[in-house]
């Protein structure tokens, strides 16, 4: 029974690896297949009509990014709580796990310009799938003497939360995309000039916005695809082998 019910769940992951490999692909396809306009050539396309940007981010009132304070048109900031917790095992015995919560996170977005060497393009991120960078990724240890526990500040006063768990630091994790830096965007030329998402609902085209350029991202989604198509295949067979097993003991 037990070799029946792990065959089923492999081919369950298989069939999410498939999924996950042919969408993939399909950006890859969609990308190849949509020609790359700069701002002079934008006003020749139809409303609705798929479109390249390649140029740099411009932008008059720019956000700052959390943690780093750095000029930005999107963010993504996330502070993580790691902590050891004691806890007793199956045989009674004490064990220590090191473990992390998520103290805080937050996502800011504001539109900005592409600038070619043609002219300027808005962009409206709202609905975008973002390829941003990490411009931050650090590990703060917690002072010792300190309360165990999560702590709140508020007004300058730290407040405990208590408990039996020993805090050790704080991670702090920022991807953004910054300003004056080059960005590659795939969206939708809309009536009002600017580039954005798709209707709702749109199932073959995509807004996507990237610190990496085309070709990188070109190799990155088609080695990806092909991993998790590989992956699928080969639990397809390990997950059909394990279910042929499975009936074979129950039926002796």
């Amino acid at each position: 029974m037990a070799a029946l019910i792990i065959g089923v769940i492999v081919l369950v992951v298989g069939g999410a690896l498939m999924y996950f490999g042919r969408r993939t692909q399909a950006k890859t396809n969609l990308m190849q297949s949509v020609a790359t306009a700069n701002a002079s050539e934008l006003s020749k396309l139809l409303p609705g009509e798929m479109v390249e940007l390649k140029g740099t981010i411009r932008c008059a009132s720019p956000l700052s990014a959390e943690y780093v304070n750095k000029a930005c048109v999107w963010y993504s900031a996330q502070m993580t709580r790691e902590y050891e917790h004691r806890e007793k095992d199956s045989d009674g015995n004490w064990e220590t796990n090191r473990r992390s919560e998520t103290v805080s996170s937050n996502k800011q977005f504001t539109p900005f310009f592409v600038q070619d060497a043609t002219g300027q393009t808005q962009v409206d991120l709202n609905g975008a799938e973002i390829d941003a960078p990490v411009i931050l990724d650090r590990f703060e240890d917690k002072p010792s003497g300190g309360n165990s526990g999560p702590s709140i500040s508020i007004g300058g006063i730290s407040i405990s939360g208590g408990g039996g768990d020993k805090t050790l630091g704080y991670r702090y994790n920022v991807k953004a995309l910054e300003i004056d830096k080059p960005v590659y965007v795939l969206g939708v030329y809309r009536e009002d000039g600017t580039v954005g998402a798709p209707p709702e609902g749109s199932k073959t085209r995509k807004f996507i916005v990237s610190h990496r350029t085309e070709e990188e991202l070109h190799a990155s989604w088609r080695k990806n695809a092909f991993r998790m198509g590989l992956a699928a295949i080969a639990c397809a067979v390990i997950g059909s082998i394990l279910i042929v097993v499975g009936l074979v003991l129950l039926v002796v």
